[in-house]
C-alpha cells in the first residue's frame, strides 16, 4: 500500500514538473515585392495575403493542397493573418507560442514562424522567419514572380460610315480563357464594360498554359471572346463586318468576335453602323420665271418606294450679303426630322430614293443617310 502511495505522489510530481510551460508572443513584419520589377527598389505588391504559422506542418499541409489557378483558403490552423499595402509592407503584430524550456528563462524566447504568401497574381509562396517575444521583427522581404498575365485592351468601336469612333454607348462582355494543363476545368474570367466610342479594360489569364511553356519562357497568349451591342433598350446601332465591299449587320451566329491577344497593350477595333438614319440636310431653291412667285411656295418629298410623306418646307427669300439683295425661292431643312429603319443594308450605307416637288416641278433624288455634305435640290 505504501509503495502504491508512492507511486503516485511520483506520478502526480513528474506531471507537475514536465507539464509547466511558459507562453510567449511576438510580432513580424516586412516588405513583398515583384521579382521582376525594373524600378529601384523593387515595386511593391498590395494586396497579398500573409498567413502565418507556428507548426510546419500545418503550414505545408495548406500549401500542398493548393492547386495553381485556384483561390486559396486557409484550412488548417494559423495563428497570424494581415494584408499588404500598397507599397507591399506588411505587419502581424501578435503570435503567441509557448514553450516548456525557454531559451532565455521564464523572461524571453525566440521561435521559428512559417509564412505563406498569396494573391491571385503570383500564386502561392512559402516563407519563414523567426521572431523574438516582446517585439515585433521588420526582417521579412520576398520577391515574388508573378504567375498571370495582364493585358490591356485598348476597344475601339468604329461606324463604317464615318470610319471614327461612333458616338454611342456601347456594352461589352469579354470572356478570357483561364484553362491550363494543370487545371483543364478552369471556368473562363468575364470582364464587361460600357464605353462610349473608345475605352480601356485589363484582363488577366494564366502566364503559362503548361509547366513544360513556363520551363521554356514560353507565355501564353489567349483567344478572347468580345460580344458588343449599344447600351440602350431601344437599339438603333448594330455590330456590323469591316470586309472589303462587305459590311453587313452580323448575324446571331457571327455575334462573338475572337482575338488572339499578347503583350502588356493590345488594340482591338469592333465595327458597327447605324439602323435608325435620319435624314441629312436638303436645301434649294424653287426658280420661277418672276421672282416674286418664287416665294411661299410649298416643296414637299415623298419617299418613292412607299410613297410616304417625309416633310414640307415653304420657300422664302435670302437677303445676301449687306446691300439688301435679295435670293427668292430658298428653302432650307426638307425632311429635317424624319428618319428611317434599315436593318439589312449591306453597305456602308443606308440609300433611299425621293420625289421632291414644289409647284407644278418635280425632280428625283437618291439620298443616303451619310454623305460628305447635305443635298442642294434646283427646282
Amino acid at each position: 500500500m505504501k509503495n502504491l502511495r508512492l507511486g503516485i505522489l511520483g506520478s502526480l510530481l513528474l506531471f507537475t514538473f514536465t507539464s509547466c510551460y511558459s507562453v510567449f508572443s511576438g510580432g513580424t513584419g516586412g516588405q513583398i515585392v515583384d521579382a521582376e520589377s525594373t524600378s529601384v527598389p523593387k515595386a511593391g505588391i498590395a494586396n497579398v495575403e500573409v498567413y502565418a504559422y507556428t507548426d510546419s506542418g500545418n503550414r505545408d499541409s495548406d500549401y500542398n493542397r493548393w492547386r495553381e489557378g485556384t483561390v486559396f483558403t486557409a484550412a488548417a490552423d494559423y495563428y497570424g493573418h494581415t494584408t499588404s499595402g500598397a507599397d507591399g509592407s506588411f505587419t502581424i503584430n501578435k503570435l503567441v507560442w509557448k514553450e516548456n524550456k525557454p531559451d532565455f528563462g521564464k523572461d524571453a524566447d525566440f521561435t521559428d514562424i512559417y509564412l505563406l504568401f498569396y494573391h491571385e497574381n503570383y500564386g502561392l509562396t512559402k516563407g519563414q522567419t523567426v521572431i523574438i517575444s516582446d517585439s515585433t521583427s521588420d526582417t521579412v522581404y520576398v520577391e515574388l514572380v508573378a504567375v498571370r498575365k495582364t493585358t490591356r485592351l485598348n476597344l475601339n468601336f468604329i461606324d463604317v460610315a464615318t470610319d471614327s469612333n461612333t458616338n454611342n454607348s456601347v456594352y461589352a462582355k469579354i470572356s478570357v480563357p483561364q484553362v491550363t494543363v494543370e487545371n483543364p476545368t478552369a471556368a473562363p474570367k468575364v470582364y464587361d464594360g460600357t464605353f462610349n466610342g473608345a475605352g480601356e479594360i485589363s484582363v488577366s489569364y494564366p502566364r503559362w498554359s503548361s509547366k513544360e511553356n513556363k520551363a521554356a519562357g514560353i507565355e501564353n497568349s489567349p483567344e478572347i471572346t468580345i460580344v458588343y451591342s449599344q447600351s440602350a433598350d431601344k437599339k438603333t446601332w448594330k455590330a456590323c463586318k469591316n470586309e472589303e465591299n462587305n459590311y453587313a449587320f452580323l448575324a446571331d451566329t457571327e455575334q462573338e468576335i475572337k482575338k488572339t491577344i499578347s503583350n502588356s497593350s493590345y488594340t482591338i477595333s469592333l465595327y458597327g453602323k447605324a439602323t435608325k438614319l435620319s435624314m441629312p440636310s436638303i436645301s434649294g431653291q424653287y426658280i420661277n420665271s418672276k421672282d416674286t412667285l418664287d416665294d411661299g411656295v410649298l416643296i414637299s418629298m415623298k419617299d418613292k418606294k412607299t410613297n410616304a410623306d417625309i416633310g414640307q418646307v415653304t420657300t422664302y427669300a435670302q437677303a445676301v450679303g449687306t446691300s439688301g439683295t435679295e435670293k427668292h425661292g430658298v428653302f432650307s431643312g426638307l425632311g429635317s426630322d424624319y428618319f428611317w429603319e434599315d436593318n439589312s443594308y449591306t453597305g456602308k450605307y443606308s440609300e433611299i430614293e425621293v420625289e421632291i416637288t414644289g409647284g407644278a416641278k418635280s425632280t428625283s433624288l437618291k439620298i443616303r443617310n451619310n454623305p460628305p455634305s447635305g443635298y442642294t435640290v434646283y427646282l
